[in-house]
């Protein structure tokens, strides 16, 4: 293997955000120093395993990484030095406003971090008391400030459509966004899941039920879907109108910002993903951790493998991805690597919707259309159908 991007998660967390479904647990967890040696655990594993490939592109995601602490940083990086080639075109960390100190900061730059991925979500404070988030709207622009004196690039991630959510709050989120002068914007509407996760075990108190009532009341309270779609016309108008690019569904770039590491699950390549809840795409196998912090270090601990996907459909997942990006499908290249009948069947699926309007399909590509981007899934249930 010549290369390969990673995913590390760290699922730990200062408090757990009502909306969210990725595996977390508490930062201050029993289990946190357990967890943390199983995860250098599982890379060597992996490393060895692989042939110490060059790592290619690196995501340190959560959970809140950034609260990490500088030693418990420092370990991580000498795991993956030892077991890969650690020379990646892009490093992301994901962090919290509140919790990426200076002493942080400088040890994930000497792991090698190139980017930053601020969770901001919203610059009110209307919007992060509605979404439970603890940081403050001022967090985001000192975290911002300080990563850029270090010169990094930074991602903010914003969310729309919460309870209670205008059109002037959320352009003034974009404008803030704007303001601060980030290389990259990803915009994500509020979706609220409400059948149980597995990583509700991680944490403490009235378990799943507390957090089906807060969606439940949340879900009531969102803007319709008329709102919703107004909302994500408005991030396209703005975010064009500062000079960024809308390179994917939900994520907007100035010139060569684009995100590597996610181009790398878009454009459906190969990356190994370690932690718990953590997904991996090697060989054409898709497979996850379990999202459970016991259930993972048992794993770990048994030399166990993760669970192999057995539902999943390369086919009509590489041509769904492939369809998030501006750039759309190549049908032609498709057909090469699929096959003829995989290929008609996707063609047949995007003819079935080409006369709502919501693909373009021009010799051998098929891109979406604007209306296309705000009812994606209607193409991509039929894709996968």
């Amino acid at each position: 293997m010549s290369g390969i991007s990673i995913y590390v998660h760290v699922p730990f967390c200062a408090a757990r955000c009502p909306y969210c479904d990725f595996a977390t647990a508490p930062a201050t967890s029993r289990l946190r120093a357990r967890y943390l040696a199983a995860l250098v655990d599982e890379i060597a594993r992996e490393g060895v395993r692989l042939g110490r490939p060059r790592v290619r592109t690196l995501y340190v995601g959560g959970g809140t990484p950034s609260l990490l602490e500088p030693e418990e940083i420092a370990s991580l990086g000498a795991a993956l030095r030892l077991a890969f080639e650690l020379r990646p075109r892009e490093a992301t960390v994901e962090a919290n406003p509140a919790t990426l100190d200076r002493a942080r900061l400088k040890a994930w730059i000497a792991l090698g971090i190139t980017r930053a991925s601020i969770g901001a979500q919203s610059f009110s404070p209307e919007g992060l008391r509605a979404l439970g988030r603890t940081h403050q709207p001022e967090d985001t622009a000192v975290a911002v400030a300080a990563i850029r004196e270090e010169g990094l690039d930074v991602n903010l991630d914003l969310i729309f459509g919460w309870p209670g959510q205008s059109e002037a709050a959320w352009r003034r989120d974009l404008a803030s966004a704007v303001a601060l002068g980030v290389d990259h914007v990803s915009c994500y509407p509020l979706e609220l899941r409400l059948d149980p996760e597995e990583s509700v075990a991680n944490w403490p108190g009235g378990g799943w039920e507390v957090l089906r009532r807060w969606r439940s009341r949340a879900a009531a309270a969102q803007p319709d879907d008329a709102t919703i779609a107004r909302l994500y016309r408005i991030a396209e108008r703005e975010l064009a109108r500062a000079g960024y690019r809308h390179y994917e569904i939900a994520n907007w770039s100035h010139p060569k910002k684009n995100s590597l590491h996610n181009l790398v699950y878009w454009r459906d390549g190969e990356w190994l993903g370690v932690g718990a809840g953590a997904h991996s795409h090697l060989g054409g196998i898709r497979s996850a951790n379990p999202a459970s912090l016991a259930t993972y270090l048992a794993r770990i601990a048994a030399c166990e493998p993760r669970d192999v996907d057995r539902e999943a459909d390369p086919a009509g997942e590489a041509a769904m991805l492939a369809l998030r990006l501006d750039r759309g499908l190549d049908l032609r290249r498709y057909a090469s690597r699929f096959g003829a009948v995989a290929a008609e069947r996707v063609r047949s699926a995007l003819a079935e919707v080409a006369p709502a309007g919501l693909v373009a399909v021009r010799g051998d590509r098929a891109r979406l259309t604007a209306r296309g981007r705000l009812l994606a899934n209607e193409v991509f249930v039929r894709v996968l159908a």
